[in-house]
């Protein structure tokens, strides 16, 4: 027995021309056939005309329920129509007969109202997610009325997520003893009490696209094993048939695919190829005990999923552009956090006070941070534009100097006069480098911090520009000096071992040997001068002047 007739069978007899169904479901791909099945299974081809109309919120959900119908009931079944644009639909509707349509509120009457939609032939209208095309505003709730007002005669098919005061004012108003049908329910198993489900993390797709997701999840998580979890037998076969694309057997004991609940063995990950839609289904991972858990999802499921999710849900970001794009933001989002942690800019915010009372602190730091980055790409266009000429490379025994010592990858390490015992961490470093350096974060190396100073490496042709802007900061109340560690060490060398002062802070060094100044005493008041002696200092207790000796 196929999906399709599954689904037809639970059906049967469940609503007639005029019987009147409330379904409260999930927005889920697999939600669609749940409540259109009974609808399409009544339609009669050879009685012509349109007998059955979706009402959607959006295109999107029209264009899902028409691929989901066509995978369920095949090429030569029967097919919904999506009306995203009245005027593409009219031209179907002239040139052959339409048995049944999905499109939004507005759509919908606009083909009524232009006589290409005959009304007098359908049998039943289904509000697909009502409560999202209520959120919609007005314009979408007065075309919906306009719709219902003209179908009079129609059996009426609500679909909502949730049974809320609005949607049960249009089911009195216009679904009056409609008999209410639900999800099966299935009984959640016990969550293990050492175990914390983790948070659940999405992927979104477009509805045919959940093979090629799959692949590319496996690409980047890489997990020890997993488990794909499938709802139904057509997408437990394409995801078997990914894997099996990808190099994976059947018998390969660290990946398979199973449909409805995990069981009891342990996996490292958990992939939804479909979103669960009741709790059982979400909880039944708990088992599994699965260190990570995502779900593959359309943009229209996702605000189910969060709800089922309870708010434990996180979007996951494939590798690739929007992954690297992402990566670079929170790299922005880390700097300004180190800033914010040394203690709020002063002056900054005496400069930005005066627009407080124009703008939102928000659009005053977006604008802020519009200037950085337009500036940081003017500077790297600069610095390409002014690369030099590539040098020669020096000969065995010479040193390149660069202004710090060269580390692996064409980085530079600079010295900084700061280290842990004045209270710094890592982050504050990182936070003053990109902050006054005004270099981003994937351009700073190792950050080595050492009790009295630190070592940190940055881009080779950024090392003069963090030397020239940090050199003079304050770090927690400290002033630091910043410069290259090779003339730090080339300072050292040239000043030679430092000499033991001797008790009283006197110099080791003969007195001869000392600078002018500090024989001369200008600085002192000479003593009373003896009567008949030289104004020249004596040596050698009361001998002659050194030029009179030297004379004889």
């Amino acid at each position: 027995m196929s999906e399709l007739q599954e689904v037809e069978e639970r059906a049967t007899g469940q609503a007639g021309r005029s019987q009147s169904l409330v379904y409260t479901l999930p927005h889920t791909i697999e939600s669609i056939a749940e409540f259109l099945t009974p609808a399409l299974a009544r339609i009669d081809p050879s009685a012509g005309g349109t007998q059955v109309v979706v009402v959607t919120r959006d295109a999107e959900t029209a264009l899902a329920i028409s691929e989901e119908v066509l995978r369920l009931s095949g090429p030569t079944g029967i097919e919904v129509v999506p009306i995203t644009s009245a005027a593409r639909a009219a031209r179907i509707f002239k040139t052959r007969p339409v048995l049944a349509v999905a499109g939004t509120p507005a759509e919908i009457l606009e083909l009524v109202r232009a006589s290409l939609l005959k009304l007098d032939t359908v049998r039943t209208v289904a509000l697909a997610w009502v409560d999202d095309i209520l959120d919609e505003g007005a314009d979408s709730v007065t075309a919906l009325e306009g719709v219902l007002g003209e179908l009079s005669d129609a059996g009426r098919i609500v679909v909502a997520r949730k049974l809320t005061p609005t949607v049960e004012n249009l089911v009195e108003r216009y679904a009056r003893r409609a008999r209410r049908v639900g999800p099966a329910d299935m009984e959640a198993p016990q969550i293990p009490a050492d175990y914390e489900m983790p948070i659940i993390k999405f992927v979104t797709v477009a509805g045919g696209a959940r093979a090629s997701a799959l692949r590319r999840l496996l690409d980047d998580l890489d997990p020890p094993s997993a488990l794909i979890v499938a709802r139904d037998e057509t997408a437990a076969t394409e995801a078997a048939r990914t894997l099996r694309t990808l190099g994976y057997h059947e018998d390969d004991e660290s990946i398979a695919v199973t449909r409805g609940y995990v069981g009891s063995v342990a996996t490292h990950t958990v992939i939804f190829y479909q979103p669960p839609v009741t709790p059982a289904e979400l909880h039944g991972i708990s088992q599994a005990k699965p260190v990570q858990v995502v779900v593959i999802a359309t943009p229209g499921e996702v605000p189910w999923l969060r709800e089922l999710a309870a708010g434990r849900l996180a979007a996951l970001n494939l590798h690739g552009p929007e992954r690297r794009a992402h990566d670079r933001e929170e790299a922005g989002r880390q700097e300004l956090r180190a800033v914010l942690a040394r203690g709020v800019p002063t002056r900054e915010i005496i400069a930005l006070e005066p627009l407080l009372q124009e703008f939102d602190g928000t659009e005053l730091a977006a604008a802020a941070l519009y200037l950085l980055e337009r500036e940081r790409a003017q500077r790297r266009q600069a610095d390409a534009n002014q690369a030099p000429a590539a040098k020669p490379r020096p000969a065995d025994g010479e040193r390149p100097h660069a202004g710090g010592g060269a580390a692996a990858g064409g980085m530079i390490r600079l010295f900084m006069t700061i280290g842990t015992r004045d209270g710094v961490k890592v982050g504050d470093l990182m936070g003053i480098i990109a902050g006054e350096g005004g270099i981003p974060g994937d351009r700073v190396g190792k950050i080595d911090l050492q009790e009295s100073h630190a070592l940190i490496e940055v881009a080779a042709g950024d090392a003069a520009s963090v030397i020239a802007r940090v050199n003079g900061s304050m770090i927690k109340g400290r002033r630091v000096v910043v410069r290259g560690e090779r003339d730090r060490e080339d300072r050292e060398r040239s000043a030679g071992p430092r000499e033991r002062p001797e008790r009283g802070g006197r110099s080791d060094r003969p007195r001869s040997d000392r600078p002018r100044s500090d024989r001369s005493s200008g600085d002192r008041p000479r003593p009373p001068r003896r009567p008949g002696s030289s104004d020249r200092p004596t040596r050698g207790g009361g001998g002659p002047p050194r030029r009179d000796r030297d004379r004889s």
